[in-house]
């Protein structure tokens, strides 16, 4: 059997885009930082992101049934640490920094982001430690054209051309 720590350095292998997943709680604006997202379908409009069943921002999509899946780009690397918990600041504290604007929908959206899609949370699927997170975009905010930022290797980075 593989064990969990054999199956994250395995993972850490694998390069992945760097998106906040924001949304809006009782007490506030929540999010977190996430690797584990990807389009689903274009009919209807669907991304997929994966959640850690203890993290508090989760429940708050759960119960709201709405987020923002906001790209990052290179230059919102301490952003993305600062939404990992990597630098001590939890909580609506961690949109203290950045530019966030508020949608329609209620839901926080990084205003400089690569893109933002604002989602109604479609369904859940529990799997292991995590929820997928299944939301239908409703609202597309495409930001400046730029370089993503990436995570690989235990560290952010990003895309070098050839």
């Amino acid at each position: 059997m593989i064990g969990y720590d054999e199956f994250r350095r395995g993972m850490r292998r694998l390069a992945a885009g760097v998106s906040i997943i924001s949304t809006q709680s009782t007490a506030g604006p929540l999010g977190i930082t996430a690797t584990a997202v990807t389009s689903l379908t274009p009919d209807p409009p669907s991304v997929l992101c994966c959640v850690n069943k203890n993290l508090v921002a989760g429940n708050a999509i759960r119960q709201n049934r709405s987020f923002c899946l906001n790209l990052l780009r290179q230059q919102h690397h301490s952003l993305a640490r600062r939404f990992a918990g990597m630098d001590g600041v939890s909580g609506t504290a961690k949109f203290d920094e950045g530019a966030w604007v508020t949608l329609a929908s209620g839901t926080p959206a990084l205003a400089d982001s690569l893109v933002s899609f604002d989602c109604q949370l479609d369904r859940v699927v529990e799997a292991g430690t995590h929820h997928v997170l299944i939301g239908v975009i409703h609202e597309i905010r495409l930001g400046e054209l730029g370089n993503p930022l990436v995570y690989c290797g235990g560290n952010f980075t990003s895309l070098l051309p050839h």
